[in-house]
């Protein structure tokens, strides 16, 4: 039988039980990449913890990381864990986001200094 708290006190679980102790996520998210819903499959839904199902429903529509831990009330750093898990078990989808590969720094630059000229010219 599991025992009642006392009153008064939280019944939040700690961030680093959501995680099992983990702090980094194991797929590259940064706070402005999109995330969107896979379908789970007939046991996928039932399989996830309640923190990842409401990530996972929160992610209907493609959504930030940031977003995502504003919609479902949770530290980002424990939503960027359990969307790496999710990614990982491929029940959600992770968009490759603008800063991310070897010469997207200069691409993006040379972007802008187009628009730039663009806008001047």
């Amino acid at each position: 039988m599991i025992p009642t708290p006392p009153p008064g006190a939280s019944t939040r679980v700690r961030s680093y039980a959501l995680t099992l102790g983990r702090t980094r996520p194991s797929v590259p998210l940064l706070l402005e990449t999109l995330v969107t819903a896979l379908d789970p499959g007939p046991a996928g839904l039932a399989a996830m913890t309640p923190e990842q199902r409401r990530i996972y429903l929160a992610c209907a529509e493609s959504r930030s990381v940031t977003e995502i831990a504003a919609e479902v009330e949770l530290p980002v750093g424990v939503v960027r864990v359990l969307v790496s898990d999710l990614a990982q078990q491929n029940l959600v989808e992770v968009h490759r986001t603008v800063g991310s590969g070897p010469q997207a720094d200069t691409e993006l630059l040379e972007r802008i200094l187009h628009g730039l000229h663009a806008i001047a010219g």
